[in-house]
């Protein structure tokens, strides 16, 4: 230190000791030194002594009073300057400690890289988590919205225009009841056909939700009124994409599958989550019901204020009891009630805990990165040791050291901060961008508030993990045994070398659980990608087409054309076969219908089974190339107008409900239709997905596509090539195109792409927590090297004399491995004991594979040991290659 600085802690000295020590016997001895002059002054002009005193005493005031107020002051102003004087020191500590950490550029560098990726990827993986789990839905008083549903274990079933009327009408503890519906619609503008999505809803959606447009109006009561005329309410994305952004727009008229409907509203760019991915809003225009069925209206209601949802609950209930004899003729569970979960709950779905998971994981990472970087840490202030000894030894107190270790930590934490906020920032731009399929309200996941609090909490915490311990072990430096032992082969002190080893055990028992996890994961995924999809997928594509009702009001319309384009397609160079369904394996049917056996009826009033049931052609299969196991397919004879209704069942469906038995010639009725014919199955064909590759499913029924069709006018067509299937794209275009050009052609792709997609979520998930995994362990090994290098290099001396006198370089070797082996082996032993218990959260994202399964922990702990060997074999190789001659020279 130089000159000045010793005359400024001088000062500090001085200064300091009256305010600490003697202030309170100052303030009395200024009080009553100037009470006794103004006594001694009233003395002289004629008072006498007492009265002097008295008056003097007087004037002053409070000598109590004044004494508390002058020792407040003096003790403010002494924290003023303790303030000062820790920031100057920290300031001048954090410029000590940018110029030591220059010299080691590397270290800096790999703690600065590995706790900011794990700061980024933890503060990324919380934003997802806050926008979707924890931020309320952007609605005003979302808690008060609850989805209504029909509850009939295991089915959630939506309601049916009777159910939605039925609680319009009657219920008395919600404010505001709405309905919606999906639905799909193809925009014709000038020469472009487009297919969308959107919803048909109530009048009072847009009211219940506190969804105000930006241009125009919402819906009334006159809108949904069966004649009233077509209104639609837009989204800003599709009033910016085909009405050009046009502010003049309320009123002007559009085309949707051909009808036209009249532009009253506009909405705002950022919307909920239930209209964040729909186009349009038409108004729902529902009738008297003939009978208590089909389901497919999504039922919402906004609670009173006040009211307890369990109150609400029974209501809803008693109104289910007392509409069910109005319809039971059409609807026979009796079993069957109604009831609600609130909107949040809706719109998550399961995402919940796989965030969780993915949240979980990437913060085990953070740790081991932050555990790493102590280890870093630790080595270096092992390797200071002398440097801190002889600041000691001038004069620096253990709270000095602790300080300027601190400074270190507090450039690494924030220099690993901006990295993390890069890497954050370019994680929720990826997540936006590819995960708005799988994330519900992606659109709300923003760098806002409470993200960038937790990046500072977290930065904090990193700060504190890897900052603490080498902090601790540098201020107590043993000052008298390390300014004794000079050189660079001083011993460390055995807690030092414990808290080291006590670090990569952690790092391994962290990053067992992960690997355990990636590798259940990538198990299912495999197994995942050998299921038989039921079908032959290769040179298979699939086109879906919607035609408008307006254009194709009458089944014979829709017949037409269908038969037409199926010949023209099968007559492209290089189609060998076409055939049309409703539905699209491996992940979408567009109904799931219920029915009962003729001859084995469910108990009456009990919930009847439920499938999914396709309206194919009869070169459906044919084209699929799913093979008919017994009875036949469809042919003409089953499209007559008088034909019995036929049904043809797969493999599935057949075990399931005739096992051991043959299905042909049973009859099946078809629910809500207790008087109809029933139909008679006349073929069992494959098993094909319907329901995704992950799920096998109950069966699957499928019926002509003829007779009854009515009102669905959408569906697929399926075309095997003997060429590449996507260059037959292009002409099967130009067929619908010259046909009908106000039929788009939408979602192309081939059967392998579909396949391929179907798995993108567990695949991204798999990918995502084994890359996790993968770094979890890479930074394990390089802990492990760090602490075995660590060894060999404090214990040089020790080893070049074991050599020196007869000690085998292989031995030596060996005990290096044998000690590093000892710490990831005890560390692995941990981490799989821990594995147990948490890999039990995975289980619902598991395809044929348990939790436990024995092949991944026997795997794991092999491929963790297999790493750790030979990270430990460089530093073991090192420590037999020591020349015993030029260390005992040097030393």
């Amino acid at each position: 230190m130089s000159e000045r600085g010793f005359r400024g802690v001088g000062r500090i000295v001085r200064f300091r000791r009256p305010l600490r020590e003697h202030v309170a016997r100052d303030v009395d001895d200024e009080i009553r030194f100037h009470l006794e002059r103004r006594a001694e002054e009233l003395v002289a002009a004629g008072s006498s002594e007492s009265e002097a005193h008295d008056r003097a005493r007087a004037e002053f005031g409070d000598p109590g009073r004044a004494s508390q107020t002058l020792r407040r002051e003096s003790g403010r102003t002494e924290r003023r300057f303790r303030l000062a004087e820790h920031v100057g020191n920290f300031r001048r500590d954090l410029r000590h400690a940018a110029r030591s950490l220059a010299k080691t550029p590397g270290l800096a560098w790999m703690i600065v890289g590995t706790v900011g990726l794990g700061i980024g990827a933890t503060t990324a993986m919380f934003s997802v988590v806050h926008a979707v789990l924890l931020r309320p839905l952007p609605y005003p008083e979302a808690d008060r919205v609850y989805r209504i549903y029909t509850d009939s274990p295991p089915y959630e079933w939506p309601f049916s225009v009777a159910d939605y009327q039925a609680l319009e009408e009657q219920q008395t503890r919600f404010e505001t009841v709405a309905g919606y519906a999906n639905v799909t619609m193809t925009l014709n503008r000038d020469e472009v056909a487009e297919r969308l999505t959107g919803k048909t809803v109530t009048w009072s959606y847009f009211p219940l939700l506190g969804v105000s447009t930006v241009l125009g109006r919402g819906f009334t009561e006159a809108d949904a009124d069966p004649g009233a005329e077509p209104t639609v309410v837009v989204s800003d994305r599709l009033w910016n994409r085909f009405l050009d952004g046009d502010p003049q727009v309320i009123g002007e008229a559009v085309r949707l599958d051909g009808r036209i409907y009249t532009v009253i509203g506009v909405l705002p760019r950022n919307v909920g989550p239930l209209e964040a991915d729909r186009e349009f809003f038409v108004a729902a225009q529902w009738g008297p019901p003939p009978r208590r069925g089909p389901f497919f209206i999504r039922a919402l209601g906004r609670l009173e204020p006040g009211t307890d949802p369990a109150t609400a609950q029974e209501e809803l209930q008693i109104i289910n009891r007392r509409i069910f004899p109005l319809w039971e003729e059409s609807y026979q569970n009796q079993d069957a009630s109604w009831g609600m979960m609130d909107l949040k709950r809706q719109v998550l779905g399961d995402v919940g805990s796989t965030l969780v998971i993915v949240l979980g994981a990437v913060a085990f990472v953070l740790v081991i990165a932050s555990v790493n970087a102590a280890n870093l840490l630790l080595a270096r202030v092992a390797n200071r040791g002398r440097e801190l000894a002889v600041r000691a030894a001038l004069g620096a107190s253990r709270k000095r050291l602790l300080q300027h270790l601190w400074a270190e930590s507090t450039i690494l934490a924030v220099c690993g901060a901006m990295l993390g906020l890069l890497v954050a920032v370019l994680g929720i731009w990826l997540i936006e961008r590819f995960g708005a399929d799988y994330i519900p309200r992606a659109q709300e996941i923003a760098l806002g508030g409470p993200v960038v609090w937790f990046l500072l909490a977290i930065t904090l915490g990193s700060a504190l993990l890897f900052g603490l311990v080498p902090s601790v072990r540098g201020g107590r430096a043993r000052l008298e045994q390390t300014l004794r032992s000079g050189g660079r082969t001083t011993t460390d002190a055995v807690t030092s070398r414990r808290l080291r080893r006590a670090l990569v055990v952690a790092q391994f028992a962290i990053a067992a659980p992960l690997l355990v996890g990636a590798g259940l994961l990538l198990g299912s995924l495999a197994r995942l990608q050998r299921v038989d999809p039921g079908f032959d997928s290769r040179n298979l594509l699939t086109a879906g087409v919607s035609l408008p009702a307006a254009a194709y009001p009458e089944t014979t319309d829709i017949l037409s054309f269908l038969d037409e384009a199926q010949s023209r397609i099968e007559a492209l160079p290089g189609v060998s076969a076409v055939g049309f369904a409703n539905g699209r394996p491996p992940d979408h049917y567009p109904m799931e219908n219920n029915f009962d056996l003729v001859d084995r009826p469910v108990p009456a009033g009990s919930t009847e089974p439920s499938v999914p049931w396709i309206s194919a052609t009869p070169a459906f299969f044919g084209a699929l190339e799913v093979p008919l196991l017994e009875g036949r397919t469809f042919d003409e004879t089953d499209v007559a107008g008088d034909a019995a209704p036929v049904l043809i069942v797969d493999h599935t469906w057949a075990q399931r409900f005739f096992p051991g038995e043959s299905a042909l010639g049973r009859g099946v009725r078809q629910g809500g239709c207790p008087t109809c014919t029933p139909f008679t199955i006349v073929g069992v064909v494959g098993s094909a997905r319907y329901t995704g590759l992950d799920d096998p499913g109950g069966g699957t029924a499928y019926w002509p596509y003829w007779p009854l069709l009515g009102t669905d006018r959408q569906g697929y067509f399926f075309m095997r090539t003997s060429v590449d299937p996507l260059s037959i794209l292009p002409s099967m275009r130009a067929v619908v195109r010259e046909m009908d050009p106000s039929v788009p052609v939408e979602n192309a792709a081939t059967m392998r792409e579909l396949l391929r997609a179907s798995l993108d979520t567990p695949r991204y998930l798999t990918v995502l927590l084994s890359g996790f995994a993968f770094i979890a362990l890479l930074l394990s090994i390089i802990g492990i090297y760090g602490v075995m290098s660590h060894f060999v290099q404090r214990h040089t001396r020790d080893i070049a004399i074991r050599i020196a006198v007869g000690g085998r370089p292989a031995r030596v070797s060996r005990t290096v491995v044998g000690r590093g082996m000892r710490l990831a082996g005890l560390g692995v032993l941990l981490g799989i004991g821990a594995s147990f218990v948490l890999t039990r959260f995975l289980s619902a994202l598991l395809f044929e594979v348990g939790s436990t399964d024995p092949r991944t922990f026997a795997a794991v702990p092999a491929l963790m040991v297999g790493v750790a060997i030979l990270a430990c074999l460089v530093p073991a190789q090192r420590a037999a290659a020591v020349d015993p001659a030029r260390i005992l020279r040097e030393d």
